[in-house]
């Protein structure tokens, strides 16, 4: 599986404080995610729909 990497620190923080199931399904996307918010915006859309409400799974 490709692993989501990002050159910006904070969207790599914030990508490796989700919750795995959030990081697999974006990693299975191969979204092109360019900005911080972005990010965050998908990171917390699925956090919520897969009931992920820390970073256990």
């Amino acid at each position: 599986m490709i692993q989501m990497k990002y050159e910006n620190p904070q969207m790599e923080a914030y990508f490796n404080s989700l919750p795995p199931k959030v990081r697999a399904f974006i990693n299975r996307s191969r979204a092109e995610i360019s900005s911080p918010g972005e990010l965050m915006l998908i990171g917390e859309h699925f956090r919520n729909s897969f009931g992920e409400t820390d970073g256990n799974p």
